[in-house]
Order: C-alpha cells, then sequence, then structure tokens
C-alpha cells in the first residue's frame, strides 16, 4: 500500500520503487528558511531518496517533449512528469486551479500513455483518488500544460521537491525528471533545522503575519504527512497523532483570521503540544 504523502513523495516513491518508502521514512525531517527578502518560507522536508540521479527537463515544444518521454520510457520503467491539476480530470482542482502536480508514466504503446498517479487524500477542493489508466496524446499533452509563473512559496515547493534546491526548468515549458542527475543549486539564506526550533520559529511566523498562515498552511500539511509515516514505522504513535492534528488545526486558525476573528491561541497550542513531544523523543536523533 502507498503511504500517505505529499504528491511529490508520492510520484517519488511510485517511481523508485517499494524500499523508497523505507529511505524516505529515515529520511524525513523539516528544515526551513525565514530571512527570504520577499518574506516567503521555504520548506525542505526530507533528504534526497533519489540518490541524485534526477533532475527537471523542459522543453516549449511538444514534439520535442514527446519523443524524449517515449525515449526515456523505452529505457526506464517509469517517467515522473509535472502535471497542471486544473487538466486532470482525476484531481478535485479540475477546471478550477493551476497547481503543479506530480504523476508516473508507466508505459507507451499506440500513441497511448499508461498513467499512474497513486496520491491520495482529502484536498481543501475535495478527495483525490489514486487513478491508473491511458491517456492519448492530446490528453496527456493537455494535463502537462506549462503553468507558467506561480507565487513564490509555490515555486519553492517546486525547487525543493527532491528534499535539496534544485533548477526546475522554465515552467513556461512542458516540464518532467530524467535521470541523470544534476541542476542542484546552493542553499540560499541561512536555515533551521533542528525539529523544536523549526517548529516554534514556524509557529511564532504564523501568530505573527496571517499572510504567511494562508500560504504556508499546505506546507504544513506536508510535513505532517511525512512525519506520520517516518513516526508510524518508528513506533511513535503519541508523537504522530499530534502531527495529524496539526493541519486541522491550521485550517481553522486560517479559516477563522480569514474571517476577522484570529485564533493565536490555536496555533500556540498545537504546535507547543509538537515542540514538547519532539523534545522528550529520540526519533529524530
Amino acid at each position: 500500500m502507498m503511504p500517505e504523502l505529499s504528491c511529490y513523495t508520492t510520484a517519488l516513491v511510485d517511481h523508485l520503487g517499494p524500499a523508497a518508502a523505507d529511505r524516505l521514512a529515515d529520511s524525513v525531517r523539516l528544515r526551513v528558511r525565514l530571512d527570504a527578502p520577499d518574506g516567503v518560507l521555504a520548506f525542505s522536508h526530507h533528504d534526497r531518496v533519489d540518490g541524485g540521479s534526477l533532475a527537471y527537463a523542459s522543453t516549449g515544444d511538444w514534439a520535442t517533449a514527446r519523443a524524449a518521454l517515449a525515449e526515456q520510457l523505452a529505457e526506464h520503467d517509469s517517467v515522473i512528469v509535472v502535471g497542471n491539476t486544473y487538466h486532470l480530470p482525476w484531481s478535485p482542482q479540475h477546471l478550477s486551479q493551476s497547481v503543479a502536480h506530480w504523476f508516473v508514466l508507466r508505459g507507451h504503446r499506440d500513441g497511448r500513455w499508461r498513467v499512474s498517479d497513486r496520491f491520495d487524500a482529502l484536498l481543501p477542493a475535495g478527495q483525490q483518488r489514486p487513478f491508473t489508466g491511458w491517456l492519448d496524446d492530446a490528453a496527456l499533452r493537455t494535463a502537462l500544460t506549462p503553468l507558467g509563473r506561480c507565487a513564490p512559496h509555490q515555486h519553492n515547493r517546486d525547487v525543493y521537491a527532491l528534499g535539496v534546491p534544485v533548477e526546475v526548468g522554465d515552467p513556461d515549458q512542458y516540464r518532467w525528471l530524467r535521470p541523470g542527475g544534476g541542476g542542484e543549486l546552493v542553499w540560499p539564506g541561512e536555515w533551521l533545522h533542528e525539529p523544536a526550533v523549526v517548529l516554534a520559529a514556524v509557529r511564532d511566523r504564523f501568530r505573527a503575519d496571517d499572510q504567511a498562515l494562508h500560504r504556508h498552511a499546505d506546507d504544513l500539511w506536508a510535513a505532517a504527512r511525512h512525519h506520520c509515516h517516518r513516526l508510524t514505522r518508528r513506533g511513535e504513535p503519541t508523537l504522530a497523532t499530534a502531527w495529524a492534528e496539526l493541519p486541522k488545526a491550521l485550517r481553522f486558525a486560517a479559516d477563522s483570521a480569514r474571517r476577522g476573528r484570529p485564533r493565536p491561541g490555536v496555533l500556540t497550542g498545537v504546535f507547543d503540544r509538537l515542540i514538547e513531544l519532539t523534545t522528550r523523543t529520540e526519533v529524530y536523533r
């Protein structure tokens, strides 16, 4: 069974094979950058689990992209591609919101592509169910419609999707991940990495800045999924439960703030509980 992860890590595990789920569990941690000039936070959720073998590829020409994907599939079992949720019929954001979404190609014949998207989650837009099926060339081209320039916090998710900063290619072009590695960037700015320090810093930023809470609630949702994956495998159910409560509290606080009724106590309570439990456990050491 595929663990409950983000769309990025779901695709990574699907592409790399079942052993990658254990590597991911061992590599999960949370880093945050607070000092970006635009004030937008950046998060890194885990160390690399692909052995440095993957890098983004991109092209503005569909015929070139199609040929490259077919060639890669002929040499390898699968390819991770960067989809656009607005154009994915199986996404709850279909025809409503354009967000980068990784899924996997697993076959190609007679102008048709076998798709594997094992991401399963209840999202604000609705339930995302796993999808397996075939798309013809035209449907795949539409599914991979370039997203164009996106908000900085969404761009950061692409940059750190492999765990370290990498060059993401041109967002105005079709994109996928190719073997061969390369494209790693220098870590910009200063990053916090000690678990309790990270949680306290994010708590304080969210309490002081409603916009940061709205922008980054999804980043903490992904962090909660990753940490629950690690903690469940490490036999730490109490801390896993505390992480699972975090996204609910953040969404409640964000909704309250939108209505003009901020709930800083909710943020303090859920983060402080996580900090307390994290400080007492050896699982991150």
